[in-house]
């Protein structure tokens, strides 16, 4: 093998660790809002969980962070929580740190 094929193979391998961490985090960071979400949105700790599954679903089914916040958004507009698109966007940033960091450091 030479030198340019394993150079390659290389930026394969670490492109795929780091897609596989991106991946990881995600799941973690819509598992983090949605026990966030469910606190402010008084939920037995049971339905903070089944909150937080669903969040994770959407991950896993790829619609993506705008899908997100606007689910979040629609469900605090049902239960009277009162928090800005910006509040909640920058909390997924933050739970998203998080998450990378956690993962990162299994």
């Amino acid at each position: 093998m030479d030198a340019l094929q394993e150079l390659k193979e290389a930026h394969e391998n670490k492109f795929k660790h780091e897609q596989n961490i991106l991946f990881k985090a995600k799941i973690r960071r819509n598992r983090l809002v949605g026990l966030w979400a469910g606190d402010l949105m008084e939920l037995s700790k049971s339905d903070a969980e089944k909150y937080a599954e669903e969040l994770v679903e959407l991950h896993i089914k790829d619609t993506g962070r705008d899908r997100l916040q606007v689910k979040i958004v629609d469900d605090f507009n049902r239960h009277g929580v009162h928090k800005s698109e910006h509040r909640i966007e920058r909390q997924i940033q933050d739970f998203m740190l998080q998450a990378i960091e956690a993962v990162k450091n299994e």
